[in-house]
């Protein structure tokens, strides 16, 4: 792929992504009122298509990175979710959420309105995985076999920010990705960044789902904000210096 000339540099970025959304533009005219179980059927549908175009790149990008031994994987873990709630927090006290608080309320309305069972098979693990495949898996990588990590990364990191819909989502899309490339960069393998990603994901839903959990975030809300990014910053020097 490096030495392919940039016209066609550009098609192997642009056609996967247009694979995805057409995937589920598609999805959304035969179940516009299918709710998450819609949005299963467009994640199951890209993992299947994502995976095979990653699995083929694979064959011709060779990558090494850090062993993801067991104790990485419970510092991703805990990134995970140190993120989402250091994060989350801070869009709250700074008064973003509330500035769009139309876009909070169809985010929580798509997304953590359904089933239990289902906001953890699609929100928690379907997505991630799917988001994993195309944007660090394929494009990003595909980006890193001409580019250096940071032009890569800012690119990687403002296509995954534009598709997550609203300004919040999109702000949120865009600090959380940078983790994941971190990740992806440091370890080489997909696998990292899905622990991180489904680990964020997943203390969302219990942070929806739990009143009392809920609630005392947003009574500690300052708390919570430092603790979540101390927590994060520590995580991320940790892995850097020791793994």
């Amino acid at each position: 792929m490096r030495y392919q000339p940039l016209s066609r540099r550009l098609i192997n970025l642009i056609y996967p992504l247009v694979i995805y959304m057409a995937i589920g533009m598609a999805v959304l005219g035969l179940y516009s009122n299918g709710g998450l179980m819609a949005n299963l059927i467009e994640k199951v549908s890209c993992i299947i298509i994502m995976g095979i175009l990653f699995y083929k790149d694979s064959k011709q990008i060779r990558w090494e990175g850090k062993k993801l031994s067991l104790y990485s994987v419970i510092i991703m873990i805990i990134i995970g979710i140190c993120a989402c709630i250091g994060v989350n927090m801070l869009f709250e006290l700074t008064g973003l959420k509330t500035i769009r608080e139309e876009d909070a309320k169809n985010v929580a309305k798509a997304l953590y309105s359904d089933k239990l069972w289902l906001q953890i098979l699609v929100v928690g693990i379907a997505a991630p995985v799917a988001e994993e495949l195309l944007f660090r898996g394929i494009l990003y990588r595909r980006m890193r076999t001409w580019l250096s990590v940071g032009p890569s990364a800012l690119a990687a990191l403002l296509i995954f920010a534009a598709v997550h819909g609203n300004l919040l989502q999109a702000l949120y899309a865009f600090i959380l990705g940078a983790l994941l490339v971190w990740t992806y960069e440091r370890f080489a393998k997909l696998t990292a960044p899905i622990i991180l990603h489904v680990s964020a994901n997943l203390i969302s839903i219990l942070v929806q789902q739990s009143t009392w959990l809920s609630s005392y975030l947003q009574t500690y809300a300052v708390a919570a904000c430092i603790i979540g990014l101390a927590g994060t910053v520590a995580g991320v020097v940790y892995i850097t210096v020791h793994e």
